[in-house]
C-alpha cells in the first residue's frame, strides 16, 4: 500500500514540477500578454487534472487489495 501511495505522490510531483517549468519558461519567453502563453496554462491545467484524476483511479484501485484487512 505504501509503495503504491508513494509511487503516486512521486509521479504526480514529477508531473507538476515538469508543468511548472514548462510554464515558467513559456512565461520569460512569451510573456503574460501572450495568447500562446494563457493557452498554454489552460492546457497545463487540464494535463495536471487529467493526471491526478488518474493517480487516483490507479491508487484507489490498488489499495482495495492492498489493505491489511483483505488478506
Amino acid at each position: 500500500m505504501w509503495t503504491v501511495t508513494g509511487w503516486a505522490a512521486a509521479t504526480w510531483l514529477k508531473t507538476t514540477v515538469t508543468l511548472a517549468a514548462v510554464l515558467g519558461v513559456l512565461w520569460l519567453v512569451l510573456g503574460t500578454g501572450s495568447g500562446w502563453f494563457w493557452a498554454a496554462v489552460v492546457g497545463a491545467v487540464l494535463v495536471e487534472w487529467q493526471t491526478t484524476r488518474a493517480l487516483a483511479v490507479e491508487w484507489g484501485s490498488e489499495a482495495r487489495y492492498a489493505w491489511w484487512w483483505t488478506r
